[in-house]
């Protein structure tokens, strides 16, 4: 499978227990349906209050342009999980999210900081496209 953004081959790698693919270039992490999820609502590992600190802190602007879906080409949905940080991430709702170099992290830094906002962020992963 390739990198939608660098076209580069994605290395199958184990993170908190999960097989994830990994972009080896710009860092991005591809995760089947439901993986991103577990990831969030395990815990397996915690970020110290430094780490989330930094893993959260500045805002970004992120890659605007849109992205295909490594496994079937479809262009993804661009799922934004928490407008203060500006935190999209792109979801093939058939096979998975894309989250680009660093926004793995922040997205558990973020689930971190209270039972509310990780089922808040677990809802918005999961939640259907709306059509405009």
């Amino acid at each position: 499978m390739e990198c939608p953004r660098c076209k580069l081959t994605l290395q199958r790698e184990s993170y908190e227990g999960n097989r994830v693919d990994v972009c080896g270039a710009c860092w991005g992490v591809w995760l089947d349906p439901g993986e991103l999820e577990k990831i969030l609502l395990s815990k397996r590992y915690t970020f110290s209050p430094e780490e989330k600190k930094s893993a959260v802190e500045g805002r970004g602007t992120g890659p605007t342009s849109p992205i295909s879906c490594p496994q079937c080409s479809t262009r993804m949905d661009r799922v934004y999980l928490d407008p203060a940080y500006y935190l999209v991430i792109d979801r093939c709702p058939r096979h998975g999210v894309w989250l680009d170099g660093g926004e793995i992290k922040k997205v558990q830094a973020l689930a971190e900081t209270s039972a509310e906002h990780c089922r808040n962020l677990v809802e918005r992963i999961k939640r259907k496209p709306t059509v405009a």
